[in-house]
């Protein structure tokens, strides 16, 4: 990948995930990128396909970093904190990715859903891969509800981090309190496993 389109992304990543998709031109990004706009029709055809390729480039960045996180030796629990882990890792290096994903669905008919969803759908694939012998396929502790509960308490924090300031002293995304938010997910999956662990005894 080249130096300017490295930029031209980074550019891009940032002015749609702080403004959405309809308010941001590619004169923005040219200037934000300090490259001219004939270097981002050079590397993309269109402002869609740019914005598609930065949604599709998260998706596809996240889904490895949970790979990898489970990947790695330990007990069940300790590979979902690693997962829980990487998972808000990920966040904090690219926040502008769940504010992308909030603007998208935040438009009912978004000509961009169908690409969140096919960025979405191999790590809704790997989840039902990873945890479909452990929690059934429908039903209260179904996966896609273990997935969507676990995704939404890490998201939160971050889309919601202005809002909350005056519940974190004004500092929600402060280390110390997402040391805080860490262990607190950490007990949420521990609490969720133990439901689907009593299910399977039953």
């Amino acid at each position: 990948m080249s130096e300017g389109r490295d930029r031209i992304l980074k550019a891009a990543e940032d002015l749609f995930g702080t403004y959405g998709f309809d308010r941001i031109s590619v004169r923005d990004i040219a200037e934000r990128a300090e490259v001219n706009k004939a270097l981002i029709f050079y590397h993309f055809n269109s402002k869609d396909e740019l914005f598609e390729t930065v949604l599709l480039h998260y998706f596809e960045s996240h889904t490895d970093a949970l790979r990898e996180a489970w990947s790695a030796t330990g007990s069940l629990r300790e590979r979902v904190h690693n997962m829980i882990d990487a998972y808000v890792d990920f966040i904090v290096e690219h926040r502008a990715w769940p504010k992308l994903v909030q603007h998208v669905a935040a438009t009912e008919h978004s000509e961009h859903i169908p690409t969140v969803q096919r960025g979405l759908n191999p790590m809704i694939a790997w989840a039902n891969e990873t945890f479909g012998e452990i929690a059934p396929d429908e039903g209260p502790i179904s996966v896609r509800n273990l997935f969507e509960t676990v995704a939404g308490a890490v998201l939160h924090h971050f889309t919601y981090a202005p809002v909350l300031a005056s519940m974190w002293e004004n500092e929600p995304l402060a280390e110390r309190h997402l040391a805080e938010r860490r262990a607190h997910l950490h007990w949420l999956v521990d609490v969720l496993l133990d439901a689907v662990e009593t299910r399977a005894h039953l």
